[in-house]
């Protein structure tokens, strides 16, 4: 299936600023949760915006996604390399979360919602997800679900058609939902990128702009896709009930500005050890943050009376920490471990084949 890669000029350099991007977002979405509620009664003042940070990691997810199309031979390379990047460390860091729950409200843990849990689809399974920011892994994987189907009819160098299309249909389902409420309800909840598809689009877009591909073209279609996601405001996402539709479309142009000065170059002073460090250990600190942080933290400020200022300074130190260590023995082996058995397995298969050839 070589003939369905993108024949792109693929960058292979390390983007930092990427790095430094989901270290900047992985904090937004950290102080939001801490700031919030009650914690917002203690500390006098709340990071309402940081729930915008799930949008500058779909907007990554859009942009990287064609380093990791650019290495696949055939659509089950895809598979096996998505399934080593998010699976080993979710499940560590799921049944971390459960351990605690079971500890502050065990009536909230069975069997059932740990089995769907595992899936990371558990709303399929009529369950709650283990901790409530596990909501964005669903929209990551339908987004690789669609990648994975342009790949097996062999349209991913059509992404671009394919995004707009489905951008367009998008904006039309919504926009006459009226006409089929129950439905629109239903599928908004069950298949939540349809509330977010154009920041993976523009993270695309931004992708091949950067690679020098129909500059023109694709930056308009970037504008295209930020009105979309400005539209998409009301349309079932989680920032509509913590921003207002005037300040998510500010920071929805804000994040656009951003990338578009991350390509050419124009933000490498974020380039510093500590962002890149949080950028390193993003997808863990996201995945132990919310429940395993807020129990801490209730831990810190109810029981022990701690000033809540120390308390969140504490609770982030030793989320942080707990991150780092899912992903220094968990996240980074695991994901070496399944791709060199997949080499290895396609390599002894393909040895295989040739013997069976030359016997012939």
């Amino acid at each position: 299936m070589t003939e369905n890669r993108p024949h792109l000029n693929i960058i292979d350099s390390r983007f930092l600023e990427l790095d430094a991007l989901r270290g900047l977002a992985a904090i937004m979405v950290v102080l939001f949760h801490y700031t919030i509620n009650s914690n917002a009664v203690l500390l006098g003042w709340e990071f309402r915006y940081g729930v915008t940070g799930v949008d500058i990691f779909f907007m990554i997810s859009g942009f990287v996604i064609f380093l990791t199309i650019s290495r696949v031979k055939q659509w089950q390379d895809f598979v096996v390399s998505r399934f080593a990047r998010l699976y080993p460390a979710f499940w560590c860091c799921m049944f971390l979360t459960a351990i605690v729950t079971m500890f502050f409200e065990p009536e909230l843990v069975n069997l059932q919602r740990l089995l769907a849990n595992i899936t990371m689809m558990p709303i399929f399974f009529g369950q709650e997800n283990m901790d409530q920011s596990y909501w964005t892994l669903l929209v990551e994987l339908i987004f690789y679900f669609w990648i994975l189907v342009l790949l097996v009819i062999g349209k991913i160098r059509s992404i671009v058609g394919a995004g707009l299309t489905f951008t367009v249909l998008i904006v039309l389902f919504h926009a006459f939902s009226p006409q089929y409420p129950s439905f629109h309800e239903f599928a908004t909840r069950k298949i939540e990128l349809l509330n977010h598809f154009p920041l993976f689009f523009s993270g695309i877009l931004f992708y091949l702009i950067r690679n020098g591909i129909h500059v023109r073209r694709n930056s308009l279609l970037i504008v295209f896709s930020l009105l979309a996601a400005c539209f998409l405001h009301y349309q079932g996402g989680r920032s509509q009930y913590h921003v207002t539709p005037t300040e998510h479309y500010v920071i929805f142009a804000i994040f656009h500005i951003v990338f578009a000065l991350a390509i050419f170059g124009k933000l490498g002073f974020l380039n510093q050890a500590p962002l890149l460090f949080l950028g390193k250990i993003s997808y863990c600190l996201y995945l132990v943050h919310q429940y395993i942080g807020m129990r801490l933290l209730l831990i810190f400020t109810d029981f022990w009376h701690i000033n809540i200022y120390p308390a969140l300074l504490i609770t982030i130190a030793m989320v942080v920490f707990i991150a780092y260590l899912v992903n220094k023995f968990v996240e980074i082996p695991a994901n070496l471990l399944i791709r060199n058995w997949y080499k290895h397995r396609n390599q002894k298969g393909s040895h295989t084949r040739s013997r069976e050839i030359a016997m012939q």
